[in-house]
């Protein structure tokens, strides 16, 4: 286990390495010809953010005002990534089919194309105005003038209460639960996740296989929403298609989507009993 004083440095260091991620990947955003730049400048704001919300924090009014913050700018990235994730889906679909849903999906994606332009212009906006520059200087100022609130903070702690909230929440889930809660549970587990993340250092293997298998099981829960997203994107477009064969081909296309949810739901459901006797072992 790591010394207090350790801890504490470990804490802001990985805020700092966050920051730093998202500074190091904004020059590939920019250029926008390699999505996982993309990927991992989102990626590195919602662990940044996952670190403000576990851990608390003596600092400025900066510090917290800069959570609120990176939750906006959170949203935007991911307004984009899911245009990218969603053209790249369908453009690979597209390789399979023929007649009718090719004609369909080849309308998903001039919509897709057009969302993907307009988010990729407002990130652009959004990376040059004075708010995210704001925000991004706010970040190392209230970092390099920050300390944790409680110098005994455990991370072990942190990481098995985030864990507890994931346990009971799928614990609590329907039968048949909505697209919005399996969502729910997502962010859950992303939280848990980036936690474990956190607390690695105090945990040793136990915590690192924790942190594989939630990172698995974080994919299977994206594909749900990815397949989801997938879904109301079609189902838009079929209510502008005119004709039987072109709306039953949509129909067959919505169809896919269901199944590509209840494929990743179950392997959720598969694997979830293992990911709770890691957890178990890993926390208590």
């Amino acid at each position: 286990m790591l010394p207090d004083d350790s801890t504490i440095d470990h804490v802001l260091g990985r805020m700092r390495a966050q920051l730093a991620a998202i500074r190091a990947h904004e020059a590939g955003v920019r250029q926008g010809s390699d999505h996982e730049e993309l990927h991992q400048m989102r990626t590195a704001v919602r662990r940044l953010r996952a670190i403000l919300r576990a851990v608390p924090m003596a600092t400025t009014s900066e510090l917290a005002a800069s959570r609120r913050e990176l939750r906006w700018l959170g949203r935007v990235l991911g307004t984009a990534r899911d245009a990218d994730v969603q053209g790249d889906y369908f453009r690979t679909v597209l390789g399979s089919l023929t007649g009718t849903e090719g004609g369909v999906v080849r309308r998903v994606l001039r919509r897709l194309d057009a969302r993907r332009a307009r988010a990729r212009q407002r990130l652009l906006t959004v990376l040059d105005g004075r708010r995210y520059t704001r925000l991004m200087e706010g970040l190392q100022q209230a970092l390099d003038h920050s300390r944790v609130v409680d110098e005994d903070v455990c991370l072990s702690r942190i990481a098995r209460d985030q864990f507890d909230a994931l346990r009971k929440a799928v614990k609590a889930l329907p039968d048949a639960p909505s697209d919005d809660e399996i969502h729910a549970v997502r962010i859950l587990l992303r939280r848990a996740r980036y936690a474990a993340e956190l607390a690695q250092a105090q945990g040793g293997r136990r915590v690192e296989r924790f942190v594989r298998r939630a990172g698995k099981l974080q994919n299977r829960l994206g594909e749900h929403q990815d397949a989801a997203i997938a879904e109301r994107t079609l189902r838009a477009v079929r209510r502008s298609l005119r004709g039987r064969a072109a709306r039953a081909a949509a129909g067959r296309l919505i169809e896919r989507q269901r199944r590509r949810r209840r494929m990743a739901w179950r392997a959720f459901e598969d694997k979830w009993p293992t990911l709770k006797r890691r957890g178990r072992k890993a926390w208590g």
